[in-house]
């Protein structure tokens, strides 16, 4: 495409919870111009519309396909709508689309988005995960050039304590980052669905996203070890991996990072972790769609990461419906399903607002 002008951008669901922050950043980039926001809730679709100064407005995507078919299109649906945007971007010729997690409740719908984007040539991204953590990128740098040596295992020390798949993604996605490693293997436990996440649609126990822990047998030899969830305990740590000459802990504000084995083991303090000021997270989030449409090639943080998490999520309630048998990847059953809390599959509109914690729609950013 010409380098010289914006890259053309539309958000579906930019007055829900998450895609007004996608909203927000596409409109604040000087690379990009957003030409139409689509969403239903026509009320608060025209407040985002006429704060950010957006052209057109659409109630669904269909409609805006037939009138123009941007480059990037970053789809922030529930999840049950997010098979169907994916397939009808694609298929308009759009050269990037982004989606949010989970990728999907049923394999064989994420495993035919990814087929069907690889076809039509459409890079399909997905999630936040990547940027979930201060550093995060360059603490995977780091630790992939040597920084604490060969890994020899990694850990999620406070389990996956509300969802194996709707919110367990994202640590499992920043676990693949950190390492570069994917999984081959789960050893799994479950805990009963916390409040309002048992979905009335699963009809097996194993369908319904719940908390979960265990062990993880990844590509590059090492286990990561999953740790029961704690009720009323939060741990600042996400993931920390250890190497034959160091630990590093992905942690909020700061990752810890640490040199040396035993009496010499010393925190350590790379470049960095200077002080700069670094970019908003969704500018991050957004820039490497803009890449993608610019360059072409996947995204970072791919839809191809986030089927591969839920398959590790899937296997994980498996293994514990068979007596936490060791269940290996890929899956053969494309078919199975894991149900994520009523609000992510089908939206605050739906599910009602109060069911995961909001008193109500979301509003207007701060200016």
């Amino acid at each position: 495409m010409n380098e010289d002008r914006p890259v053309r951008v539309a958000v579906v669901g930019g007055a829900g919870t998450w895609g007004r922050f996608y909203l927000r950043a596409y409109a604040d980039h000087p690379g990009c111009e957003v030409i139409a926001l689509v969403d239903r809730a026509r009320a608060r679709r025209q407040a985002f519309a006429d704060r950010y100064g957006v052209p057109a407005t659409f109630d669904d995507l269909e409609e805006l396909l037939r009138r123009e078919v941007p480059e990037v299109v970053s789809a922030i649906l529930p999840v049950a709508q997010s098979h169907p945007a994916v397939l009808a971007c694609a298929e308009a010729g759009v050269r990037v689309v982004s989606i949010e997690k989970p990728i999907a409740a049923q394999l064989s719908k994420a495993d035919e988005m990814i087929r069907v984007c690889r076809e039509r040539g459409t890079a399909l991204g997905c999630g936040t995960s990547h940027w979930q953590l201060p550093y995060q990128g360059e603490v995977a740098d780091w630790v992939r050039q040597g920084g604490i040596g060969a890994l020899t295992g990694a850990a999620i020390p406070g389990g996956l304590p509300t969802e194996v798949s709707g919110g367990g993604c994202a640590n499992l996605i920043v676990l693949g980052h950190v390492t570069g490693m994917e999984v081959e293997w789960a050893e799994g436990w479950t805990l009963p669905p916390v409040g309002s996440y048992a979905s009335p649609e699963a009809e097996a126990p194993h369908e319904v996203d719940c908390p979960a822990y265990g062990r993880l047998g990844l590509s590059g030899g090492i286990v990561c070890e999953i740790a029961e969830p704690e009720p009323d305990r939060t741990v600042p740590c996400t993931v920390s991996v250890t190497g034959e000459g160091g630990r590093a802990f992905l942690a909020s504000p700061r990752p810890v990072l640490l040199q040396g084995t035993g009496a010499r083991e010393s925190p350590v303090f790379p470049d960095f972790l200077d002080g700069c000021p670094r970019k908003d997270a969704f500018t991050l989030v957004i820039e490497r769609l803009l890449k993608a449409a610019r360059e072409g090639g996947e995204v970072a943080c791919s839809g191809r990461d986030y089927l591969h998490v839920l398959e590790a999520a899937l296997a994980m309630t498996l293994s514990a419906a068979r007596n936490h048998e060791r269940v290996h990847l890929p899956l053969e059953d494309r078919a199975l399903r894991l149900f994520p809390h009523p609000y992510r599959m089908y939206g605050g509109d739906v599910a009602g607002w109060r069911s995961i914690g909001y008193q109500g729609p979301p509003g207007l950013p701060d200016a």
